[in-house]
């Protein structure tokens, strides 16, 4: 998959694009309070979905929708960090 992934690119809301980086995500999660089980446990059940040209709001619905099943309180503290 990290193969794959290293050929990804993400279309930013500014219509530019730039390689897709999980660490970006980790650090997304972290600082919406993700302990690192939990950032894991996120980026396994999106990783099969990311895709070429994915944009940034579809990368963040995407989180958004695994996290409120995870954890409702860092789902609400990452759609506050990206609004």
């Amino acid at each position: 998959m990290d193969e794959v992934l290293a050929k990804v690119y993400i279309t930013k809301s500014d219509g530019s694009k730039e390689k897709f980086d999980f660490e970006k995500v980790r650090e997304s999660l972290k600082n919406a309070g993700a302990d690192e089980e939990l950032t894991e446990e996120v980026i396994k059940r999106i990783e099969n979905r990311i895709h070429d040209e994915i944009t940034t709001e579809e990368l963040r619905m995407m989180i958004t929708t695994v996290l409120r099943r995870l954890n409702r309180e860092v789902a609400q503290k990452y759609i506050q960090n990206h609004s």
